[in-house]
């Protein structure tokens, strides 16, 4: 029997966060794939990793490699991010919601560690226009690539928002580490 989207995704997040808690804080970020984005100053603490998957208009999901900092996404090809999967690991678990194109707020969806989450749509064609996080201990730190916008900048605390809603501006891209 083969696994479902959900489960191989979960279970290649949790090969991606463990070889990087065991990387150190300082490896965390560049360990990931070279050439993305890296945190730079918004390093993951020691022992938290969160890791991230975007489905993208026009591509589907990505390979499940961003973590701590890497882009998920595209910048350039006016593609909008319309789902999110997001595990972690050392953060006793998230909370997220998406604000969808013609559709509003999500509902919170809620997980512990090592359990991922979804947000968004997919086969909708609908554009992620914000998104918000809310860590259960701890802090999240979020970059946001919008359409017709660029980067809005690293946005730091328990709860945090990035977004533009009412402005049909799509998240192309992001980058998240704890």
């Amino acid at each position: 029997m083969r696994a479902s989207p959900m489960t191989a995704f979960a279970g290649a997040l949790l090969v991606i966060a463990w070889s990087l808690v065991g990387a150190g804080t300082a490896g965390a970020a560049g360990a990931v794939e070279s050439g993305k984005a890296a945190a730079g100053p918004h390093q993951a603490a020691a022992n938290r990793v969160i890791c991230y998957q975007a489905h993208v208009s026009g591509i589907g999901w990505q390979e499940p490699n961003s973590c701590n900092g890497a882009m998920a996404g595209t910048t350039g090809e006016n593609r909008s991010v319309e789902a999110l999967r997001i595990a972690t690991s050392g953060m006793s678990g998230l909370c997220a919601r998406a604000h969808v194109s013609t559709i509003g707020w999500q509902s919170w969806v809620c997980v512990a560690d090592n359990t991922p989450l979804e947000i968004g749509t997919t086969g909708q064609s609908l554009a992620i226009e914000a998104v918000e996080f809310q860590t259960q201990s701890g802090s999240i730190t979020v970059n946001a690539h919008l359409a017709g916008y660029g980067w809005q900048g690293w946005r730091s605390g328990a709860h945090v928002t990035v977004r533009t809603t009412g402005e049909n501006r799509a998240i192309e891209a992001i980058m998240i580490t704890a």
